[in-house]
């Protein structure tokens, strides 16, 4: 690990933390203000302009609509020119859309507006998210993450006390509706300069010093998220799954008022906003408090399961409690939004980012939004239609069993990243480290046995063999691929890699190693035994070993394309031959000694070793091989 990412990753928490959480979470502060404002601009609306059901629904979906657009596309800005670069572009339409809103002359007008404002709060989520996890220490990470999004809460609460303060305040609906709608510009307004200021990211800019080539970015994601895919469908899913039941849990508003004693104009909005206040709010703030010590798979499945138990009590008894225990209705219907808050809500927005290397860090995350709110868009636009068709506690026990589902795959499909750094997350660097070092170092050292091979077989071939000169070459051939070895234990030992894949890298590299020693081991034996010409058996020895390792220079190159799908195949044809030479090498290896023992006892021992070393060689070369396949199968078939 880099030493700047160190020390980033084990700071304490700090002033500094908290700034770009805040100057992150501000956008989520209005994302809350203007999805609960619509619910009061709908009802303020119609006395206003000529509206219809289809209309309304427009509007009270545009938001969401633009939400499922902005993710994705600025999550790919972010990946392609720098968080900082396009971090001040989300807030400033933010401000725009907000102000644009509140000027519409028209419901068309003000559709357009909102669903603008969509993409730009869309826009900020995997921005938001990237930023304050790139900046955050390992342990406070999940908290940091799970603020900013927290920040939703205020958002609601302001919502909730201007628009009483303007309504019962007297101010006509023709101009309330618009104040309303300008404020969620003022917020943004004041975040703008701080994102300017803000510093690129020390992961990132770690990533541009990699030299990553941004040619054939989308076809490099596409293979790691096909690689990934329990990553990809854990987290597109498990956003898509709460957001359908977030969004479509307002069905049972008109029973609430009922429950709560209120009416008039704003029956349902006060209604909303007890519920908001008393279960909602709280339950990102407890998110907060625990996700870094209980984690997010546990909070998530848990939140899951009680959404899920929940709605189908609800389902099963509701309409006994209306007529019996209402408040026992409204309480476990409140529960709902606390656990929806405290586990899938919060949990929802944290992983992505933890999950995805830093070059796809925020094109991953805004893919999982994107689902997630074509999720919410879609509920809030069909649910009215399946309240109609199918009643509202039979939808109920439909979402309860959707929550459930949620808990099933989130456990199935998701890792547990709590205290864990973003490298160990997103093993990012254990990946960059596999492919340069197989592409570069371990190459570099199979050349070398390669070489050693060549020497040996090609000078056994000839008649007057100069076996000093031939040592030599051999010894320089050991010594450069000891030279090799040591650099990639310096690499793997300077990486903060975990156990695993540090014993794989290590491993190949001394097995590859091990072959050039045993050569330069024979060659050394044959010049001390002053042994005048090599028989027939030791070319043979010879041969099959260069068949090994031509062998392993194709399963090296099936590692070096690991960002690709290979046929698993190729790995294991690599294995099947190595063996086979090895096994021939066996039968050889039988075949000599019994020619050996027919020697003078002198002749026999130092036959008998050399013959011996030469097996030993395509013992290595097997080892070599099972080691590759290992890689293969941890790091191209498995789903990291």
């Amino acid at each position: 690990m880099n030493d700047n990412i160190a020390r980033i990753e084990d700071a304490k928490i700090s002033k500094h933390h908290i700034k770009i959480m805040l100057i992150s979470g501000i956008s989520f502060f209005t994302d809350a203000y203007d999805l609960f404002i619509i619910g009061v601009i709908l009802i303020l609306i119609k006395n206003v302009f000529s509206t219809n059901i289809f209309s309304l629904g427009m509007l009270a979906s545009a938001a969401l609509f633009g939400a499922v657009l902005g993710p994705s596309l600025f999550g790919y800005f972010g990946d392609k020119f720098g968080r900082k670069r396009v971090y001040w572009i989300t807030v400033s339409l933010l401000a725009i859309a907000a102000i644009g809103s509140s000027l519409a002359f028209g419901i068309i007008d003000l559709i357009i507006w909102r669903f603008v404002l969509g993409i730009a709060i869309g826009g900020d989520y995997p921005l938001s998210s990237t930023i304050v996890a790139e900046y955050s220490n390992k342990s406070n990470r999940g908290a940091l993450i799970a603020s900013t999004f927290a920040m939703q809460g205020f958002g609601i609460i302001v919502g909730i006390i201007l628009a009483v303060a303007l309504i019962y305040g007297g101010i006509p609906y023709a101009l309330a509706w618009r104040i309303l709608l300008a404020f969620g510009a003022i917020p943004a307004l004041l975040t703008i300069p701080f994102r300017k200021k803000l510093d690129e990211t020390p992961w990132y800019k770690e990533m541009l010093k990699s030299n990553v080539n941004n040619d054939k970015k989308h076809e490099k994601f596409m293979k790691v998220a096909t690689k990934r895919k329990n990553i990809l469908l854990g987290t597109t899913l498990s956003w898509f799954l709460i957001d359908v039941t977030y969004y479509g849990t307002g069905i049972f508003t008109p029973y609430l008022t009922t429950i709560l004693g209120v009416s008039g104009v704003l029956s349902s909005i006060e209604t909303t906003a007890i519920l908001l206040l008393l279960f909602a709010v709280p339950g990102y703030w407890v998110a907060v408090a625990l996700i870094d010590k209980q984690g997010r798979k546990s909070m998530q499945v848990i939140g899951f399961l009680a959404v899920a138990l929940c709605f189908l009590i609800i389902a099963v008894f509701g309409s006994a409690m209306l007529s019996v225990l209402p408040m026992l209705f409204f309480a476990i219907y409140g529960l709902s939004f606390f656990f929806t808050n405290y586990g899938p809500n919060t949990t929802t927005y944290v992983y992505p980012v933890e999950l995805y290397p830093t070059e796809f860090r925020s094109r991953g995350h805004g893919i999982a939004a994107t689902i997630g709110k074509f999720g919410a868009a879609i509920s809030v636009l069909i649910f009215p239609f399946l309240l109609e068709e199918v009643g509202s506690f039979s939808l109920l026990a439909i979402l309860g069993a959707v929550a459930l589902f949620g808990a099933i795959e989130s456990l199935i499909l998701l890792p547990e990243t709590k205290q864990k750094s973003l490298e160990a997350t997103s093993r990012e660097f254990e990946l960059h480290l596999i492919n340069d070092t197989l592409s570069k170092d371990l190459r570099a050292l199979l050349e070398h046995a390669k070489n050693t091979t060549k020497i040996i077989k090609d000078s056994f071939s000839e008649d007057n063999i100069n076996y000093k000169i031939l040592f030599e070459n051999v010894k320089s051939e050991e010594h450069k691929a000891d030279l090799i070895v040591r650099k990639i234990f310096d690499s793997i030992t300077s990486t903060n890699i975990n156990p695993t894949i540090y014993g794989d890298i290590s491993h190949l590299a001394k097995r590859l190693d091990d072959i050039v020693d045993i050569e330069e081991l024979i060659v050394s034996r044959i010049l001390i035994y002053n042994i005048k010409k090599p028989d027939k058996y030791m070319k043979e020895f010879s041969t099959l070993i260069e068949q090994c390792v031509n062998q392993i220079d194709k399963g090296l190159n099936v590692l070096n394309r690991i960002e690709m799908q290979n046929n698993i195949k190729n790995i294991e044809s690599v294995h099947i031959e190595v063996s086979e030479f090895e096994n021939e090498a066996d039968i050889l290896l039988r075949i000599s000694l019994e020619h050996a023992s027919k020697m003078d006892a002198k002749s026999m021992i130092e036959y008998k070793e050399i013959y011996e070393w030469f097996e030993s060689a395509t013992d290595k070369a097997v080892d070599v091989v099972d080691i590759i396949e290992d890689i293969g199968l941890k790091y191209i078939y498995a789903n990291i």
